[in-house]
């Protein structure tokens, strides 16, 4: 190897080291990947026979690992991101993996203790939204409306949740309600962009006033349980708290965070449904202090506020009212 090489290598072992800090859980973790004996990975790591480019490559794409972002000489000009892109429209087997893999990851860091996962969203987030059938289905059809080509547009009738999917929704609602602390910071046009979209599509004959009807009704026992939720800031079943701010200016997209001591995870919406995830350390320390920034220009109104959560919430059902 020249010495650019050794200099990239030896930042692939480092990288390697601040993900799995505990030496035990790195060769577990290798062994698992490259499906080679323990003493294989021992030599790996202690230098005497390197990973072959085909294990590089392995590792890299399982664990997030920019290739290009550890040849950089200017650190913090590129992040490594992974777009998770799921079919929703017919999903295949791959795609029911990546979401049950995503379950698997918070189930794995639920019962720590040091756990945190901020939000910031301008679409009601899936932790509130898939205790709906209607409002779930909504935002399905409309990935379905601006991702199909013309020629096969479903209208909302047409649009069904499998239910494997359905399943698989539930799991995450039963998983996010056992996370120790969460925080949600919500555009404060939240409702007002959703009731927009189904004036639209019921617009243009997608949506019929029948289920323009059932989405106001959920809307409606949505908000009332928004409401209750806040009051208290916990879950019944988990007595897990999870904080609910109204942000005083309009979020441009939809970000989130999950930390713990040893494990940070940034995420971004992408395309309504889908996520751009990383494990850099960077990126999550420049995430988590641009949400908690966002805070201090944001309204908590879980169990305080009372003024101005009976207001927001009295505000929304009027919106929800003119569909």
């Amino acid at each position: 190897m020249n010495m650019k090489e050794v200099t990239l290598y030896d930042g692939f072992l480092a990288e390697l080291r601040k993900r799995f800090p505990r030496g035990a859980e790195l060769t577990n973790a290798l062994v698992d990947m490259l499906y080679i004996e323990r003493e294989a990975v021992y030599r790996r790591l202690r230098g005497e026979v390197p990973f072959t480019f085909i294990e590089v490559m392995t590792i890299s794409k399982e664990l997030g690992i920019s290739l290009d972002n550890l040849t950089l000489a200017e650190k913090g000009k590129s992040r490594p991101f992974q777009l998770k892109l799921v079919e929703y429209a017919n999903p295949a087997d791959a795609d029911y993996r990546m979401m049950k893999d995503f379950i698997s990851m918070l189930a794995d860091v639920k019962d720590r203790t040091d756990l945190e996962a901020g939000h910031s969203t301008n679409i009601i987030p899936r932790a509130f939204c898939y205790y709906y059938s209607n409002i779930t289905r909504f935002y399905h059809f409309k990935w379905l409306y601006q991702y199909s080509h013309v020629d096969s547009l479903k209208s909302f009738r047409e649009v069904v949740i499998s239910p494997r999917l359905a399943e698989i929704q539930q799991e995450y609602l039963r998983v996010t309600r056992q996370l120790k602390s969460s925080y949600f910071i919500f555009d404060h046009l939240v409702f007002h962009y959703l009731v927009t979209d189904i004036k639209f599509f019921a617009s243009i004959n997608l949506i019929a006033p029948d289920e323009v009807q059932a989405l106001k009704e959920e809307l409606m026992q949505l908000l009332d349980d928004m409401e209750h939720f806040a009051a208290k800031g916990r879950f019944s079943d988990t007595g897990n708290e999870m904080f609910i701010y109204l942000s005083n200016i309009n979020l441009d997209t939809n970000y989130c965070y999950l930390s713990t001591g040893d494990f940070h995870l940034s995420m971004l919406k992408a395309f309504t449904l889908n996520m751009l995830i990383s494990r850099d350390n960077y990126t999550f320390e420049r995430l988590q202090s641009w949400l908690q920034s966002l805070k201090r220009s944001s309204t908590l109104i879980t169990v305080s506020g009372e003024k101005q959560r009976v207001m927001f919430f009295e505000e929304q059902k009027r919106l929800v009212e003119t569909l």
